[in-house]
Order: structure tokens, then C-alpha cells, then sequence
């Protein structure tokens, strides 16, 4: 289910306002850097001849002196050469340079002053103490070259620059010159006033981020209790209404569900107990669907609507989650009151297709359609909805026509003869499923089976198979019948409790022998060979069905013990002219001896084959050549 892009749902405000912080928070980055490299253009320019004047200025005092003693000494010695260093010194300060003076360091880490080019009334004295600001003015001594002090102030940037005066390798004196840089003024207003309404902006953004938040958690509330249907728990008709043209009709399956008479209830019991079935209805949709995938709609009244998820991998899931649904509203005792409980019954329309609609409302006719079909048919019922339900011009019998033969007890069994191979003589019969069209016409598996695999009404045809031919084994005390099974009826519940409660009456498990077709994926049945092994223990023989095409495992046959092998007719059928079907054949009769399992032929259809069957030693032949299947094996 997708959703449209709107500004009625507060999730895409908060998205919104966190692009729009980012945003802000990026500009005032920016204007943050900006103003750095500004100051940085400013202080490259305006310096840049300074401290040229400087660095020759210490060059002219350096000249000054005799690198043969301290230079310090010869300072405070000579008068004359102090007052030359400061005429020299007071030629320097500007409207930028503040002070120039010559320092140097005492022995206990103080600085103080040779020379001082400022003012009379703000004059050093030689050897006066200068208390300096930073510890950075130790660096001088370490680096042995230029260093810049900075003092930021908020019209001006306040520099000290020092340059050292080296002899013999040392640094002896210092010569610094106090300067300042005025700021743009106008850059300098128009970026913190950038700065200032972007902080002023972000907070503001966090407030109604803050306020958003809260009113968000508000809206959920607000929608969900619009979108809940009180009494059941499940979505209710707004939901619907609200979301319908985002559903994605290709994913889903569609079922509405009518609890039948429910007027009744209401008449009959009162409004309270029908709100009690009401919610024991919903509560048992919600517990056959799957939270996460399924959608469980209150449409209205004692209707309701379930869209179940078609899965890539298991498109029968569907179909199967409706008939559960359906089959335990059935085996429920609802509560009417403290001590009365009653059955009811359903009906269920169903859309398979809903991919084959344009818009979600004509999907839902259709269902509903097919839900007005179930109630005319007498309810208690699932009819499934297919287009063609009334052509037969298609190859396949549909889900919904087969579940109606079902109902209508139009599924009947055909039966074969299976020989003894040396004396032709009658050893069993197989029962082959088939359905009587409405025409009279005799429908086989291959129109059948391919529309209802993986389904629940696979496991009500093998249920009527298996309740046939009880009803002919009671009639027939004298015969034994076998009977396919598809692989998911060996793990289906009701196959096997029904085959548990026959296996209970005298002489009936002997006589009914389960023929599967073997597969890779019936291997991977979680219980699969225990549940054989265990009918086997109630006295059903075993048989392997269509053997020699397709997966055939050998050891597997050991495992799961079982008694015939039947090899595939489309290899049978090949053995007089194929070199190759012949040799299959014979390596399937050499293992089944040393298995001592026992085999038959399938596809006996003529003479020659017969004789070749014959002479490989096979005990039992099934085919044309013996007899085709009857309605009845008397």
C-alpha cells in the first residue's frame, strides 16, 4: 500500500522543518567561515608591510651592536646607543603601530625594557618590568623567529608582533611593535546580524519542531481512533474510504464476510449478544491473518472485508488464511450469555484477481458478487469469483467450479485394475479421481489439480477421494484400493486424523494402500516420513507413484519403508523401442529386489510391452491392456 505525498499528515511537516534546520545550520556555518576568512584577508593585507618595517628595523638595531658581547649589556652601559636605538625606534608608530620597544629577558624569566620609542608620559624605564598578557612570549626564545600575538576586540584586531635579535645563535633582545586592524565595519554588521537572525531563526525551528512533535503524537491518536472500529478492534470504514485508491491491487486477495441470519441473532438474543459475536468474530479473522501483511476491515454491520497478501512464493496463503478463517467460525460455540452458546455460520466472497480491476471499488464489487452468489447458493459457504465461471471453453476447471462439485457431491472416483504380471490375475484397483461436469461430462485430473495446488480445496478433494472409497471397501469386503495422495496431504491434520479413525475399524488399513508421487520438495516436509512410518503402523501399505522421472531417491525408498515402487508410464510405454527407457527400467527392478520392495508397471498398454514386463521379473501390471477404469470395481 503506497501513500501520496500531503501536508495533511504531519510526518512530511517534520521531515520538512529537519531540511529546513539543515539548511539554516549550513548558512550559519557558512557565515561563521565567511567572517574567518574576511579577518583573514583583512589581518594578510594590512600586515604584510609591518612586518617588513619590523624585520628591517631589527636588522638596523643588530647592526648597532658588537656581536662580541651581550647585547644587553652594551645597552644598559651606553647611553648614547640606547637613545640612538629609541630615535630609531620612535620613527616607527603610525596611526596602526601603537608602540615600539626592545626587550629582553631576565634570568628569573622576566621581560623588561632597553629601549621604548613612546611618549614621555608613558615612557618605560630601562630595566622596568613588563607584565605580558600571554605565555606565548616564551616562544620566542624556544622558536628563535617572528611571532604574532593576537587580541581580538570587536572594531579591531590588536596585534603584537615580535621579532628576536639573534647573536651567536640566542636570542638576546626583543624588538616588538604594538599594532591594531581595524575591522570593516560594514562586513563586520552585516555578518553578525547574518549570525544573529539565522541562531534566532534555528531556535525558533526548534520550537515548532518541539511543537510539531506534540501535535504529531496528537494526529496518530486522532487517526487511529478514527480509523478503529470500536466494538471489534479491527479497521473500520473510514480506513477504507480514506486509503483505497493507494492499495496496490496486485498484492492483495480479497474476502468479504457475512455472518449469516445474523438478525436473527439480534432479534432473538438482543443487540448485546450480537456485539459478542460481533467481537469473537473479528477476534478469530484477526488471529488466522497475519498482523503484519493482512487487512481486517469492519465494512459494516456484521459485514467485513480482509485483504490478504499475496506472497511471491506461496500464492495459495490467501486462499487457505479465508477457508481457516471460514472453517473455525464454523467449530466455534459462541456466547450469547452466561450460560447459552450458539453456532453460527458465514459466507465468504472471494476475489483472487483483484490485479484485474482499475480501481479497488470494482475488485470489491466483484467479491461482493460473489458473496451474493454464496448466500443464493444457501450460505454457509465460500464462492470465488472468476470470470469465466460460465464458459467451458477453457482447458482447467477453476477453483470456484471445483469447490461447487465438491459441494454439489459431483466428485466421483473411476477405477483400475492392478494384475498380477504372471497369472493377469486381479491383485487391487487404484482409484482415480474425476468430476462429473454439469453436462454429464467425465472431467480427469490434468483439467482438475493444476488450479487448486497448495489450496484448501486440494485437502477436500483428497478428504471426498478417501471417503469414496471407504463407502466402496465397506460395500466390497473382498478388494483392497489404492489411493494418491499429494504430498501436502501426508502433513495435513484432517487427512491424517481421518485416516487414524479408518485405521480403528476392522480390516479397512490393510486394505488401503496410499500411493505418493515422491518430490524434492515432499522431502522437505517438516514430519513428512514420520507421518508415514506411522501410517504404516496402522497397517496402510505404501506405495511411490510416477517413480524414474523427475527426483528419485533411492535411499529415501529405504528410509521411509516403503512396499511398491510404481514406475512412471511415460517410461513404460517407451521400453520396446527405447534402448535407454529399457535400461531405467531394469535398474529400478535390480534395486527393488535387493530392497526387497516390490514393483509395478504402469502404462501396460499392449502385448509387447507385457511380455518385456514379464521377463524383467516385475510383480504387478497396470495398463489398458487389463482393463480401463470403471465407475465401479464390480
Amino acid at each position: 500500500m503506497s501513500r501520496k505525498f500531503s501536508f495533511k499528515n504531519p510526518f512530511y511537516l517534520i521531515g520538512l522543518s529537519l531540511v529546513v534546520g539543515v539548511v539554516l545550520g549550513a548558512l550559519l556555518y557558512g557565515t561563521v567561515k565567511l567572517e574567518e576568512k574576511v579577518e583573514a584577508k583583512m589581518f594578510e593585507i594590512s600586515t604584510s608591510d609591518i612586518f617588513h618595517i619590523a624585520q628591517n628595523s631589527a636588522k638596523t638595531i643588530t647592526s648597532l651592536l658588537n656581536t662580541q658581547e651581550s647585547y644587553v649589556t652594551q645597552i644598559q652601559r651606553n647611553t648614547l646607543l640606547q637613545q640612538e636605538i629609541e630615535a630609531h625606534l620612535r620613527i616607527l608608530p603610525t596611526k596602526n603601530i601603537k608602540y615600539a620597544y626592545l626587550l629582553y629577558r631576565d634570568a628569573r624569566g622576566v621581560f623588561r625594557f632597553l629601549a621604548d620609542a613612546s611618549a614621555p608620559f608613558e615612557k618605560a624605564l630601562l630595566n622596568q618590568k613588563l607584565d605580558v598578557t600571554s605565555p606565548a612570549w616564551n616562544e620566542i626564545y624556544e622558536k628563535k623567529e617572528p611571532l604574532i600575538i593576537r587580541h581580538d576586540f570587536l572594531k579591531a584586531l590588536s596585534i603584537s608582533y615580535l621579532t628576536p635579535l639573534l647573536n651567536n645563535q640566542e636570542v638576546q633582545l626583543v624588538l616588538a611593535i604594538d599594532f591594531s586592524v581595524e575591522k570593516v565595519e560594514s562586513i563586520n554588521t552585516i555578518l553578525a546580524f547574518m549570525k544573529t537572525t539565522l541562531l534566532t531563526t534555528i531556535g525558533i525551528m526548534v520550537l515548532f519542531f518541539i511543537v510539531l512533535i506534540v501535535q504529531t503524537y496528537r494526529y496518530v491518536v486522532a487517526k487511529k481512533s478514527a480509523y478503529i472500529d470500536k466494538l471489534t478492534n479491527t479497521y473500520n470504514r473510514n480506513y477504507l474510504q480514506e486509503l483505497e485508491e493507494f492499495i496496490n491491487l496486485g498484492d492483495y486477495a480479497l474476502a468479504a464476510l457475512d455472518i449469516d441470519h445474523f438478525k436473527k441473532v439480534n432479534d432473538t438474543y438482543g443487540h448485546h449478544a450480537g456485539d459478542m459475536i460481533l467481537k469473537d468474530v473479528a477476534s478469530i479473522i484477526l488471529a488466522n491473518t497475519r498482523k503484519k501483511d493482512d487487512i481486517v476491515i469492519r465494512y459494516g454491520g456484521e459485514e467485513f472485508v480482509i485483504l490478504s497478501k499475496i506472497k511471491r512464493t506461496d500464492h495459495a496463503s490467501p486462499l487457505n488464511i479465508f477457508e481457516r478463517i471460514f472453517t473455525s467460525i464454523q467449530a466455534k460455540a459462541f456466547h450469547v450469555s452466561n450460560s447459552d452458546t450458539l453456532h453460527i455460520t458465514v459466507s465468504m466472497g472471494i476475489n483472487l484477481a483483484l490485479n484485474q480491476s482499475r480501481t479497488f471499488s470494482d475488485a470489491f464489487k466483484l467479491a461482493d458478487i460473489a458473496l451474493y452468489n454464496a448466500k443464493h447458493r444457501g450460505r454457509n459457504c465460500i464462492e470465488i469469483y472468476e470470470e469465466n465461471k460460465n464458459s467451458h471453453k477453457h482447458t482447467h476447471l477453476t477453483i470456484g467450479e471445483i469447490n461447487v462439485a465438491i459441494e454439489e457431491d459431483r466428485v466421483v472416483c473411476f477405477f483400475q485394475q492392478i494384475v498380477h504380471t504372471q497369472s493377469k490375475k486381479l491383485s487391487h484397483y487404484e482409484a482415480l479421481l474425476r468430476i462429473v461436469d454439469k453436462d454429464g461430462s467425465i472431467i480427469t485430473p490434468s483439467k482438475i489439480l493444476p488450479a487448486i495446488k497448495g489450496t484448501f480445496v486440494l485437502r477436500n478433494i483428497t478428504k471426498r477421494v478417501l471417503e469414496i472409497c471407504y463407502a466402496t471397501l465397506c460395500r466390497h469386503p473382498a478388494i483392497c484400493i489404492n489411493v494418491n495422495l499429494n504430498p501436502q496431504d501426508i502433513i495435513n491434520e484432517t487427512i491424517l486424523d481421518l485416516l487414524k479413525e479408518y485405521a480403528k475399524e476392522k480390516n479397512i488399513a490393510q486394505r488401503i494402500g496410499l500411493e505418493i508421487v515422491e518430490s524434492e520438495e515432499f522431502m522437505h516436509y517438516k514430519h513428512a516420513d514420520e507421518n508415514l512410518l506411522m501410517l504404516k503402523s496402522l497397517g496402510y501399505t505404501i506405495s511411490i507413484d510416477d517413480f524414474g522421472t523427475g527426483y528419485s531417491n533411492f535411499v529415501y525408498l529405504t528410509q521411509i519403508q516403503t512396499d511398491f515402487i510404481k514406475i512412471d508410464g511415460d517410461i513404460i510405454k517407451n521400453i520396446v523401442e527405447d534402448k535407454v527407457s529399457l535400461a531405467v527400467v531394469k535398474s529400478i527392478v535390480n534395486f527393488a529386489k535387493e530392497a526387497k520392495i516390490q514393483v509395478v508397471a504402469e502404462y501396460v498398454c499392449n502385448e509387447e510391452i507385457y511380455n518385456i514386463v514379464n521377463s524383467l521379473g516385475i510383480e504387478y501390471c497396470q495398463g489398458h491392456y487389463f482393463s480401463i477404469p470403471k465407475a465401479s470395481p464390480a
